[in-house]
């Protein structure tokens, strides 16, 4: 048996100082463009007096957008959401800026990252998207105010004018006139704590003001119009709102449009009653104060499920004190106790919310960091099942802590990802107070094992051990030594340690029941240094490990008293003095974390030896796998916890750092955790979906599942296992919400996304069909199109199972895919028929359009059946139902007229090519190009992305030079498939290059017609392959 302890330690962050103004400020001001705002004279002011902000609010996704993206990141080690995205589009340039340490992190920093990729293949298409993201660092969560906001906005903005400054060409002897530009940006902030959308929005919209007054006063380009991007529309609504109050207070400052835009992706609003940016939830705790000296503990919760405001709870300091000795001096698993300190410290309002399984932060200061968390539960509820596994509180929420504190290192200095690691097991201490410790020796045995064998050899490991469990172990001078010498990525300590301890006028434990608990400690006093022990009775201390100019990732500590927070400082929010801290700033784990350590793991008492191993190895296992930080100390708790459920070494262990954090070995894999145990899919929908309680809640889950099959090139196996699970738990019990026309519709429309037409045509049969007739007419334009398509496909399929029966010689190929194409042609029919009654109820370019895909799906049926003259009148028709469809949408104003035009020509094409005869088409291609939806800022979707390459594909066909232009095209195509690759879509571009190119190759010549065959296979590719998960 050891004994462990901890002494809670602190997290800071450093904010950057404001940058530095350009040299030669104009005459009449004094700034620096990291002020708030130039000091100007009068003319000077009205010289440099700008148009105000245009700001937009759209609801939509940033991806889509063309302008550059300005993003926040708060302190962690991941990128999540927006960023994640961002990344993405930037070719992984943010996360590789993470890795190498430049990324930003605290308060008024930046990075800008220029989109380099301008597409150069196609030549109808001239500019990146986006041209590139601007990130602001916001320090640390739950700490970003308002003010801070607006600064590092400002901050952001100035920096990316630069670029744009400095990117402008001068000519000879002419001054530069810098064009002002456009900017997106997300609600900043507004995922973390404290920092609603409303703020957020109002925050950015000031920074970037004044960013515009100090731009213009130092002749750089400013921004001309800010948009505002939220994929959330009761968010965006949140924030439109705010902008209107500041356009109030800001008369002539600000020129807010009047209405939200609706873009692509948009969403109505999460499925959870609250919105956050990371994956855990956070709660903060921390001690405060009254005029009369009572403490109290002040809780703010931050989770998906609620937003709470800040809630205290009075501590009766003795009693408090009282339970956490009894908790920290008994190895036993005592779970009365930790019951008892739930109870007294969680407000009654907010059990509900941790009594949960969700993976939690806990932030802390001086005064709640020694009660022990991991120690709380709510126990059994006592109508669980008995056959249902329980696990403590801590071990379902993942607790992992976080740690105030005012005094940190400014400049952290990584070690970089071939560090190597250092592993010590109980030193040398030459005090016979300190026996020897054969567990802390078979532990740092079994944890340099561990890390040697999956490493590549004992070079990347050293270890500094006894060979025996009696020999003498490793003394100060070469645990000091060896621990300066080298920059070590991972140290892990398993000795005994020992408190620093006050010596001369020590401030004694105060603390009646009022709850002040602890007496600060006096300046006057001298302290005796403590730390892990060493020989000659010296001490590895936070003052050696703050020597160390490049700081470990992770730091081990499973040593006594080092972690340990004296009892006496429980809820003691005075601040300990400058230079003696004899209850925070001696311990070591303290002192880890204001180096900036970024995981710290120490022990807060007596551990059992062997379900201590089995922590460490089960903890490192965990990272060598590829978990998260907070993943691998939840895997250790639970390893723990099961090989002794009698000892309370789960608990004991207090895990502060970034939850996000891995080994660098695994920040550039694809298969992070690919080795994880399997979770039972009934088990993530019932978490994913437990919030759903009526049709509305249904209808959010099946629209979130739509967006991200058509916007997100979601997983489409894991997409309609989610949807089959919707109907069977939701859709198909009592009430029998599946018979409401709208959950119907909804249902089909997911199932069109993820390519299922069979599903797609039952559902929008019954959305139409409802007895409370609530489906839109728009299901049964759908209904139509996907029965259309449908019949196509199953010709297709019918095709490709004859043909290679006929090629083993089963069946004739004719006898096999002749009653398909029957019933596909008598559909054909039939839907037309539904389509012209339509028409005739209301014409319009869409429905007109629909009738012409009907006539060239026919066309194509037609065309496997072998009957040329029913294939050239289905063409015919076909044409004719475009030009129907392009006066309509002209005579409509219909800003989508463009893709009828498309069809158009791609039919013209078709039956010029099938009657001999040549066509002029370049007034129609250059009049296309001038019209294309890319060209003329029409709203991002794939369509406007496609349509350009695609009337490259046809141009190239009508000239012959498809052959020549195939390279690139593809590249084009296959980039945006990468980008989005929704199957729906991709069988619809699929069908009408087949529609073009299938004649087109029976009068080309060889090479073409193999270019065309290329193409048409590469297409077939993408529209069968499905969605592609995005790292």
């Amino acid at each position: 048996m050891r004994l462990r302890a901890a002494r809670q330690a602190g997290v800071g962050s450093a904010a950057a100082g404001p940058m530095r103004g350009a040299a030669g400020d104009p005459p009449g001001q004094r700034m620096t463009l990291g002020q708030k705002r130039p000091v100007l004279s009068g003319a000077t002011a009205l010289a440099l007096k700008i148009a105000a902000l245009r700001v937009e609010v759209v609801n939509g996704n940033l991806m889509f957008t063309d302008d550059p993206v300005l993003v926040g990141h708060y302190r962690g080690s991941a990128l999540a959401g927006t960023e994640a995205v961002m990344d993405w589009l930037m070719g992984s340039a943010m996360s590789m800026s993470i890795r190498l340490g430049r990324y930003p992190h605290d308060l008024k920093t930046q990075q800008v990252f220029v989109n380099a990729t301008a597409d150069k293949i196609n030549p109808l298409r001239n500019m990146p998207r986006p041209s590139g993201v601007v990130v602001v660092g916001l320090g640390d969560e739950g700490h970003l105010r308002a003010s801070g906001l607006a600064a590092t906005v400002r901050l952001g903005v100035i920096a990316w004018a630069q670029h744009l400054a400095e990117s402008t060409p001068a000519a000879d002897d002419a001054p530069v006139v810098h064009a002002p530009f456009t900017v997106a940006a997300s609600l900043v902030g507004s995922g973390g704590t404290g920092m609603s959308a409303g703020q957020a929005a109002r925050s950015v919209a000031e920074g970037v003001c004044e960013a515009n007054r100090l731009l213009a006063a130092a002749g750089w380009p400013y921004v001309e119009r800010l948009s505002l991007v939220e994929l959330f529309l009761d968010r965006a609504s949140e924030a439109w709102r705010a902008l209107q109050l500041l356009d109030q207070a800001c008369p002539g400052r600000y020129d807010i449009r009047r209405y939200i835009r609706g873009s692509t992706g948009a969403l109505l609003r999460p499925l959870e009653s609250s919105y956050r940016g990371a994956d855990f939830d956070l709660i903060t705790a921390v001690t405060q104060t009254d005029e009369n000296g009572d403490s109290s503990i002040v809780y703010t919760l931050d989770t998906r499920r609620a937003r709470t405001e800040v809630r205290a709870v009075a501590a009766q300091g003795r009693l408090l004190r009282e339970l956490v000795t009894v908790a920290s001096s008994n190895t036993g698993d005592d779970a009365s106790v930790g019951r008892t300190l739930f109870k007294l410290l969680v407000p009654l309002e907010m059990r509900p919310f941790l009594a949960g399984a969700s993976e939690m932060q806990i932030e802390l200061d001086a005064g709640t960091a020694g009660i022990p968390w991991e120690l709380l539960d709510s126990g059994r509820d006592a109508d669980a099942s008995e056959d249902v596994e329980y696990k403590p509180w801590a071990i379902r929420a993942k607790l992992l802590r976080k740690l105030r504190t005012q005094e940190f290192r400014r400049q952290v200095e990584d070690t970089g990802r071939l560090a190597p690691m250092l592993v010590i097991g109980d030193p040398c201490s030459d005090d016979p107070r300190y026996p020897l410790l054969p567990g802390a020796r078979r532990e740092a045995r079994a944890v340099s094992k561990l890390l040697s064998g999956n490493f590549g050899g004992v070079s990347r490991v050293e270890t500094l051990v006894g060979t025996t469990d009696t020999d003498r172990g490793p003394d100060a001078r070469k645990v000091v030594a060896m621990l300066l010498d080298t920059d070590w990525g991972i140290v892990h300590i398993a000795a005994h340690g020992q408190p620093a301890v006050e010596t001369v006028g020590g401030g004694g434990a105060g603390g009646g029941d009022s709850g002040a608990a602890a007496a600060t400690p006096h300046t006057d006093s001298a302290t005796r240094a403590g730390g892990i022990v060493l020989s000659n009775g010296t001490f590895l201390g936070p003052e050696e490990f703050a020597k160390m100019q490049r700081v470990p990732e992770l730091v081990f500590v499973n040593c006594c008293y080092l972690a340990h927070t004296d009892t006496a400082a429980l809820l003691d929010t005075r601040p300990a003095a400058p230079f003696h801290r004899p209850y925070f700033a001696a311990s070591v784990a303290d002192g880890l974390i204001k180096i900036g350590v970024r995981c710290v793991v120490a022990a807060g008492w007596a551990v059992d030896d062997a379900a201590a191993e089995t922590f460490a190895t089960s903890f490192y296992q965990a990272l060598l796998n590829g978990r998260r930080f907070l993943d691998a100390v939840a895997i250790a708790r639970e390893a723990a916890y099961r090989a002794n459920p009698r000892s309370n070494t789960w608990a004991a262990y207090q895990c502060y750092g970034d939850a996000d954090w891995c080994l660098p070995e695994w920040r550039d894999r694809q298969d992070r955790g690919a080795g994880d145990p399997a979770v039972d899919d009934e088990v993530r929908f019932a978490a994913a979906y437990s919030v759903i309680a009526s049709p509305h809640g249904l209808l959010l889950a099946i629209e979130q599942i739509q967006t991200e099959l058509r916007v997100n090139g979601a997983d489409i196996e894991e997409s309609c296992k989610r949807l089959r699970y919707l109907y069977r738990k939701f859709a198909q019990p009592e009430p029998r919400w599946e018979r409401m026309g709208a959950v119907a519709e909804a249902f089909a429309t997911a199932w069109r996304e993820a390519g299922d037409l069979e599903e797609a045509v039952a559902w929008y049969q019954k959305a139409v069909t409802a007895i409370d007739s609530k489906a839109t007419m728009y299901a049964a334009e759908q209904l139509a199109n996907m029965q259309v398509r449908l019949a196509l496909q199953r010709v297709r399929d019918a095709s490709a199972r004859a043909s290679a029966q006929s090629a083993s010689g089963s069946a004739p190929q004719a006898a096999l895919l002749q009653p398909v194409i029957d019933a596909s042609r008598a559909q054909l029919v039939e839907t037309t028929a539904s389509l012209a009654r339509l028409v005739s109820l209301h014409s319009s370019m869409e429905r007109l359009a629909l009738c012409g895909s009907a006539s060239k799906r026919l066309a194509m049926v037609e065309r496997f059946a072998g009957c040329r003259e029913a294939e050239i009148a289905a063409v015919a028709e076909a044409l004719r139902l475009y030009r129907a469809a392009e006066a309509a949408g002209i005579a409509q104003g219909a800003g989508n007229a463009f893709y009828a035009v498309i069809n158009r020509c791609s039919a013209e094409l078709v039956a010029h090519w099938m009657e001999g005869t040549p066509g002029d088409y370049q007034a129609d291609w250059e009049g296309l190009v001038r019209a294309s939806p890319e060209r003329n800022n029409a709203e991002p979707d794939f369509w406007s992305r496609s349509a350009l390459t695609e009337i490259w594909v046809y141009r190239s066909a009508a000239e012959r030079t498809l052959a020549r232009d195939l390279p690139s095209i593809l590249n084009d195509l296959g980039k945006l498939q990468s980008r989005l690759p929704a199957i729906n879509n991709w069988r619809t571009v699929r069908d009408q290059a087949d529609f073009v190119l299938s004649e087109y190759m029976l009068h080309a010549e060889p090479a073409e017609k193999a270019a065309a065959l290329r193409l048409q296979q590469s297409l077939e590719r993408w529209a069968e392959a499905g969605g592609a998960r995005r790292a």
